[in-house]
């Protein structure tokens, strides 16, 4: 029998609760918030919007002179420049609007705002994502935007029609488009270029068998200490240098990806060919030796130890873009993702924004998220290279951004043509299930478990939240 939606929420208000005393009895007290109201105040000179056409839906012109203080609550740290900048050029044009913009890490973003929830304390707005969208829908959090929309003639041409699709329930709009993003190939240019290896391209394919083209070049790129790759007589597998590719325990950036394009189940762990995906990616690790093991990566960080310079290639989304242009040394470019037993799959996410449907100044919220909505916003975050805005006017924009910097970030609109589209789990007890998802395929990947094993362990975790 399922469950009440009060009791639902109220568990995991619970259990939310208890996680956060367990979070800020471990804190080490460094700050996670930022006001920007007095930079806001004070900023000067032109705005960093680009003086194109006049812009549609960036909300009434009578609203101009709207006054209020609004708290926005975010998690993503590659985006904070693009904020920033999105909230100086809105105060341009809402000098009476003050926005307060607080972050905090992922791992804590979400345990905040359900505590917030819970205690009726939430922000005015807060960004909204994937696979917590079921479970905030559960507490009501997230204020109808369609019958403000409509009340406003706001216009959502032009906006990815994914992306709306993930956040309406019954016809209603809970949250305005942001973004979009998928995934690909990120590999290190100057080392393939160093041991004349051919750089990934879209005919690079992968099996669960014999691992294919993609493990050929994994292989070469595998290097000792002496110079020779794993596929050279004398190689030292106790001494590599420098690894083919790196895996990761990250859902949307890595496994779920080999999944569907195994022909799998993103949201059933002991299907079969869920389970020979995941092997596969154990496999690179402990059976080929292709792929660093995963005490190191976690230790230091997927991104961060490919901006290393010792890995050759690893997949991620475009969102990580902009960390890797702040910290790679390197030339570095991206690929579409290599091709699977079923083609080429990928992840298609999308950030939205709420207005928290408990806000004491709701119509201050909507004009920013209206904003954020809107085309002049839209050109602001692609100018900024850190997300593909989701009205596909600007998609441009972001790719001539990571041209200017020397990085062909077409691979990612190319997949998003291509590929088979796919989106992330939409379920209630997505924090429960997705802890017990990262607990196993951390046992898989540190080779203490097989993939049969961890598929078991998943679906018995899930069957105590869908009886």
């Amino acid at each position: 029998m399922k469950r009440e939606r009060v009791t639902r929420f109220t568990t995991l208000m619970l259990i939310t609760l208890m996680t956060c005393a367990i979070f800020t009895a471990c804190s080490s007290g460094k700050k996670d918030s930022e006001n920007l109201s007095e930079k806001n105040e004070n900023v000067t000179g032109k705005s960093e919007t680009s003086a194109g056409g006049e812009a549609t839906g960036t909300g009434n012109e009578d609203n101009k002179d709207m006054k209020g203080n609004i708290r926005y609550f975010t998690w993503t740290e590659e985006q904070v420049d693009g904020i920033r900048k999105s909230i100086e050029a809105f105060n341009k044009e809402y000098p009476n609007i003050k926005v307060d913009l607080q972050t905090a890490p992922w791992d804590q973003y979400w345990s905040k705002m359900q505590t917030e929830i819970a205690g009726g304390t939430c922000a005015d707005v807060f960004m909204n994502q994937t696979w917590y969208f079921k479970t905030l829908q559960e507490s009501g959090a997230a204020e109808p935007l369609t019958p403000l929309i409509e009340r406003d003639s706001y216009s959502m041409e032009g906006h990815n029609q994914k992306v709306i699709d993930i956040y309406t329930e019954e016809d209603v709009l809970y949250a305005m488009p942001q973004d979009w993003d998928c995934e690909c190939i990120v590999f290190n240019k100057d080392l393939f270029d160093k041991y004349g290896v051919d750089y990934p391209d879209d005919q690079l394919q992968w099996n669960p068998t014999d691992g294919g083209s993609f493990l050929e070049m994994a292989q070469k790129m595998t290097i000792d200490k002496n110079g020779k790759n794993i596929t050279e007589e004398g190689f030292d597998p106790d001494n590599i240098v420098s690894y083919g590719f790196l895996v990761q325990n990250s859902n949307n950036a890595c496994y779920w990806n080999f999944i569907a394009m195994n022909g799998g189940d993103v949201n059933k762990y002991d299907d079969e060919k869920t389970e020979e995906a995941m092997q596969f990616l154990q496999d690179l690790m402990f059976k080929y030796k292709v792929a660093p093991q995963m005490a190191s990566v976690q230790s230091m960080g997927a991104d961060a130890m490919f901006a290393s310079g010792n890995v050759a290639m690893y997949t991620t989304g475009n969102w990580v873009l902009s960390t890797l242009g702040k910290t790679c040394d390197f030339d570095w470019q991206t690929e579409v993702l290599p091709q699977g037993p079923k083609g080429r799959a990928t992840l298609v996410n999308g950030i939205g924004q709420s207005v928290y449907s408990g806000s004491k100044n709701k119509e201050a919220a909507w004009e920013f998220v209206k904003w954020l909505g809107s085309d002049k916003n839209q050109e602001i975050m692609g100018n900024t290279g850190v997300v593909f805005p989701s009205k596909n006017t600007y998609w441009d924009n972001y790719i001539n951004y990571w041209s200017e910097q020397g990085v062909d970030a077409s691979p990612f609109r190319k997949m998003f043509d291509i590929a088979d589209i796919y989106t992330a789990p939409m379920v209630p007890y997505w924090n429960e299930k997705n802890a017990a998802i990262t607990k196993n395929v951390d046992l898989l990947f540190m080779n203490k478990i097989n993939a049969k094993e961890m598929g078991d362990a998943i679906a018995a975790e899930y069957a105590k939240f869908d009886e």
